[in-house]
């Protein structure tokens, strides 16, 4: 079994059998030990993955949950919590277990279907306190299947996991300075994007004058950068402020209990779908049943998302439910991203109640004056991505038919 066909399996027991693996010790057998044979890692020698590794810790009777030996050399250490505990992103006993041994370059922090990888690159032989590399085995991307089989046995090398570590660390941190710099510009990005036009002395007084004008180039050449990617209406000014306005007159942020209440997965004619929690988009909506609308997610709707079809970082389409006869039985539709229109006049109801879970959009191409559809999470700071088993990169899965 390799480690794509490890993690579909280990996905059907998350579905099938989540609230059987209680306690750390059946999170470790069910969950974390086949993940580590995926991994090609011999999980029935002691001497390849050494469980309750003793180390000579400060404190007496400290273990290693799990040591993994390359060359008989202890390479990497995991520290194991049981499936329902939401990991943070610092590992105060698993830095210890890490400075102990100077041949451990890599530390991992797992609940079973969160992994959290932690290397020194900040001091040598002193784990960094933030992770470099998350994967969840329920929701990931071609891109960390292709970081996370770099840890697999056949793979596995210092120097490559040191690069992989320094990328992230350097790409992550690079995104959130542009992140701060389109949102809240500094003096010093101010005085760049002048001079880069304007030849005269920049003064404060210029910078500050200058500041609303930024922020406002910045999010219309966002804008019209996506526009003419996509071949939309860039909004206005006016529209942009109008939006920006509304959400933050609504933003709301949730808990993980919140998040995770959201959705249930059953198995369903041979695969699993999701199920939207009514009553739980109901209660984070924070409308009365007169204002739910298309636009806004109606939890008293037929219709639900129950899968969003990803390739890379492009939407490509939808599986969609519908509750039919007094919700006992599911009648199932797959939808192409380009094709919500067509599925709309197919089915003008949806037209008129709108999905529990999703919003419906539109937008205008005024070249052809064509209007498209396109489907958002109803929930304001929460996207499709962010909801639990809802994402699906199996396109084939839903779309090997023609629709």
């Amino acid at each position: 079994m390799n480690l794509k066909e490890t993690i579909d399996m280990l996905n059907k027991v998350i579905v099938e059998s989540s609230e059987l693996i209680k306690n750390e010790e059946s999170t470790k057998q069910f969950l974390i030990l086949p993940f580590l044979k995926g991994l090609g890692y011999d999980t029935y020698s002691p001497m390849e993955v050494t469980p309750e590794f003793t180390a000579d810790f400060h404190k007496k009777n400290e273990k290693v949950d799990y040591a993994i030996s390359l060359n008989g050399e202890p390479k990497i250490f995991i520290e194991a919590k049981p499936i329902h505990t939401s990991l943070v992103k610092n590992a105060p006993q698993l830095s210890r277990y890490f400075s102990t041994f100077p041949t451990v370059k890599v530390g991992v922090l797992t609940n079973g279907i969160d992994y959290h990888f932690f290397t020194d690159l900040n001091d040598a032989n002193i784990m960094d306190s933030k992770p470099f590399f998350t994967f969840n085995l329920t929701n990931y991307s071609d891109e960390d299947f292709e970081h996370l089989i770099k840890f697999s046995k056949n793979l596995y090398d210092e120097t490559m996991i040191k690069a992989l570590a320094e990328s992230l660390i350097y790409f992550q941190s690079f995104k959130s300075v542009i992140k701060e710099i389109f949102e809240s510009p500094n003096d010093d990005f101010i005085k760049f994007v002048i001079k880069e036009r304007f030849k005269f002395k920049v003064t404060q007084q210029f910078i500050n004058t200058s500041r609303p004008l930024i922020q406002k180039s910045i999010q219309e050449a966002v804008s019209e950068m996506i526009a003419e990617k996509f071949n939309i209406e860039a909004p206005t000014s006016e529209k942009m402020l109008e939006e920006d306005v509304a959400i933050a007159d609504k933003k709301v942020y949730y808990t993980e209990e919140q998040i995770h209440s959201l959705t249930r997965s059953e198995p369903f004619d041979g695969i699993t779908i999701t199920f939207p929690n009514a009553d739980a988009y109901m209660s984070l909506l924070k409308l009365t049943p007169d204002e739910y609308t298309v636009e806004k997610g109606n939890p008293l709707s037929d219709f639900f998302i129950s899968s969003v079809v990803t390739q890379g970082n492009n939407i490509v389409g939808y599986l969609v439910g519908q509750y039919i006869n007094n919700k006992e039985d599911v009648t199932l539709y797959t939808v192409k991203s380009n094709e919500i229109a067509k599925f709309l006049d197919e089915n003008p109801i949806v037209k008129e109640t709108g999905f529990i879970n999703a919003r419906l959009n539109s937008r205008l191409n005024k070249k052809n004056n064509e209007t498209t559809y396109y489907l958002r999470s109803c929930l304001h700071n929460l996207s499709f991505r962010e909801i639990p088993n809802l994402i699906s990169k199996e396109a084939t899965k839903f779309f090997e038919v023609e629709m």
